[in-house]
């Protein structure tokens, strides 16, 4: 009897035809005809094909012809026990394999992470609060929730987004304070909330870097630092980051908050005296002797310019005045 089985993995297989058969492994012929391949990030592909032959009349012959004494050996068949080391071999790299793959699909889809009873507690606690604030102001609070690495992002999508996001993200940023104060409240391990709109967040991250790279080419062409609008700490970490992978600035923070700016400035600052322009040199050609000096050639000038008799004198400020 031969029979061809299928199967996600070959271990599998194998168990299929020993429950058809009835029989146990040690007694059925396995013959692999194709294995599953490992595809990206370990996940397996495809299916596993196993021939199984098994002979069940020939082994139950000798059992039943006891006076047939010729015809015993011929069943027996000592290619039986002689091919179980074959039927092993095979077996046990497979059987190796078959554990590899839970372990490499969990490795790369779980680890986003999946939360805690406390940390989807706090999540729940803040999109409840952020969401009365919201119905409170005649707004939609239809929310959905990501899991991120480093926390959870409350998306709010609805009727009002500018409202929510407000002028620069002023109010989306206020929300998400709020939220992140109350899910947080008296706990000692910080669980990040991010709260967003009709992702706002993912625009203005672009916004910012642009604004990065474009402020940085204009420090590198004049050299001198240019001070940015006060920001919060997620959007300076963005200018930071963009501008760390640009080659002849930095920058740094400056301030207290919420008035903390970020200063992007050349790493070779050029020196005031380099920027002189063309007029400075022509100013400088036409005048080699330094300031022209009063000439008093006309009498006006020199009877203008004649010591006062109180002058000569050395007199006080109020001196004698007579009529």
């Amino acid at each position: 009897m031969i029979e061809i089985f299928t199967a996600k993995t070959v271990e599998e297989a194998q168990e299929q035809a020993v429950s058809a058969f009835g029989a146990p492994a040690s007694q059925i012929r396995f013959e692999i005809l194709e294995q599953p391949r490992r595809g990206l990030f370990g996940k397996l592909k495809g299916e596993a094909r196993v021939k199984a032959e098994y002979e069940p009349m020939m082994q139950q012959t000798p059992v039943r012809e006891a006076p047939a004494a010729p015809a015993a050996p011929v069943p027996q068949q000592p290619a039986a026990p002689a091919e179980e080391p074959a039927v092993q071999p095979d077996a046990v790299p497979v059987a190796e394999t078959v554990p590899e793959t839970p372990e490499a699909v969990p490795a790369e889809e779980a680890a986003p992470a999946e939360l805690t009873e406390e940390q989807a507690a706090k999540a729940e606690h803040a999109r409840s609060y952020v969401a009365s604030i919201l119905r409170s102001m005649g707004l939609s609070d239809a929310s959905t929730m990501t899991v991120t690495e480093s926390g959870v992002t409350l998306t709010f999508d609805g009727d009002g987004s500018g409202t929510i996001i407000g002028r620069r993200g002023e109010t989306l940023d206020a929300l998400q304070y709020l939220a992140s104060m109350v899910s947080n409240k008296g706990d000692k391990e910080y669980f990040r909330i991010t709260i967003d709109s009709c992702g706002y967040r993912e625009k203005r991250r672009k916004t910012l870097i642009e604004l990065a790279k474009k402020i940085s080419k204009s420090v590198l062409r004049t050299g001198r630092s240019t001070t940015l609008e006060p920001m919060n700490p997620y959007e300076r970490r963005i200018i930071h980051s963009a501008v760390s992978e640009i080659e002849g600035v930095t920058s740094h923070s400056t301030g207290e908050e919420p008035y903390r700016k970020v200063i992007i400035s050349s790493t070779n600052p050029r020196k005031g005296g380099e920027r002189r322009g063309r007029n400075d040199r022509d100013r400088r050609r036409r005048n080699p002797e330094g300031p022209r000096k009063l000439d008093l050639a006309t009498s006006f000038e020199k009877d203008y310019k004649r010591p006062k008799p109180e002058d000569e004198l050395n007199a006080g400020l109020y001196g004698k005045i007579e009529f």
